[in-house]
């Protein structure tokens, strides 16, 4: 495949991985890499609200290139939150520290939906991920999200039940400020734009063909090959329907399937699929023990197999993740699968 699809990516490697390139050592980056378990995270914690840390671009800015400067990350990823779009149909998003809502969905912030004032809104991600680019070092890549509409629905009514009805008539107005949120990151030099959508590995496969894919499709087909998509634990069934949208570029593996039996069959680059759960092991002399065991059986599949790989997580990173452990899955990835082809 060619290496024009992709013009504004800065990493090699993940260049190369994009774009199922053989390469020995793949590209590097955690879904929650700046957070709670790093500590230059939580310091900024210690003085800023986590709104400030998202709103106000020069503090975003730090965040995103604080796991960059310590751990020597392939990729920065915006530091944003998923919700903000709930937040601007009016049900007063608050951090106490989880998020919370002032206000109930209703069908009054639906049929009141104006979109016009959406990208003054959302102005401080794409200033975010302007400063993070110019302050970025051209070999590092950088990656924008949104959620997935279903997975923002599911936050709206966690604690406010709402009817079916109510579903039919939000779920296309989510889409529409979704897709306007990927248009306003894409206005700035990304490389990629994740999808996180969560709450989708609670659907059935009917529904997931349903609610999902004709969304996914559509944001794929609109920026071909510059769209991850993400739900936690994907079934095969799930997998199979993600591998037909030919303009989808990746999609994220949890541990249920085995990536490297996965990659030589798709068209699809392919990013895990290692246990945050064993990442977040108290022992870091057994941690070690777990990554270099995780790496024979890299090391097994032949390099072919591990073109288009992105190495990364089942899920994001947790909080009770030592920071020694990070610095060993990184360290012992390079150095472990450079050595043999």
């Amino acid at each position: 495949m060619g290496q024009g699809i992709l013009q504004n990516t800065y990493n090699k490697k993940f260049l190369n991985a994009l774009n199922k390139v053989e390469q020995k050592v793949p590209p590097i980056w955690l879904m929650r890499q700046a957070g709670r378990y790093h500590k230059h995270y939580r310091i900024l914690k210690e003085k800023y609200s986590f709104e400030q840390l998202c709103k106000e671009p020069e503090l975003a800015c730090k965040v995103a290139l604080g796991p960059i400067a310590e751990f020597d990350f392939d990729v920065a990823i915006l530091f944003s939150d998923i919700l903000f779009p709930l937040d601007y149909l009016g049900m007063g998003l608050k951090f106490k520290p989880g998020p919370v809502f002032e206000r109930n969905l209703n069908s009054k912030m639906i049929s009141e939906f104006n979109i016009d004032e959406f990208d003054s809104f959302m102005e401080f991600q794409s200033k975010s991920l302007n400063l993070i680019r110019n302050e970025l070092s051209n070999d590092k890549s950088l990656i924008g999200f949104t959620g997935g509409p279903l997975t923002l629905y599911h936050f709206a009514i966690r604690h406010n039940p709402v009817s079916e009805t109510l579903f039919q008539q939000t779920l296309p107005i989510l889409e529409k400020l979704i897709h306007k949120n990927i248009q306003i990151q894409f206005q700035s030099d990304i490389d990629l734009l994740m999808i996180f959508d969560t709450e989708a590995n609670n659907l059935n496969d009917e529904e997931f063909d349903k609610f999902v894919i004709p969304f996914i499709k559509k944001i794929a087909d609109s920026y071909p090959n510059k769209i991850g998509y993400f739900t936690k634990d994907i079934s095969q069934n799930k997998f199979s329907k993600l591998q037909r949208l030919e303009n989808l570029k990746l999609t994220v593996l949890g541990t249920n399937l085995e990536i490297f039996n996965e990659l030589p069959k798709t068209h699809l680059s392919l990013q895990g699929n290692f246990s945050n759960n064993l990442l977040a092991m108290e022992d870091t002399k057994a941690f070690s023990h777990i990554i270099d065991e995780y790496l024979e059986k890299c090391l097994q599949n032949d390099i072919s197999h591990r073109s288009g790989w992105i190495a990364s997580l089942d899920h994001g990173v947790k909080k009770t993740t030592p920071e020694a452990n990070v610095h060993l899955f990184i360290e012992k990835i390079r150095t472990k699968l450079s050595l043999k082809s």
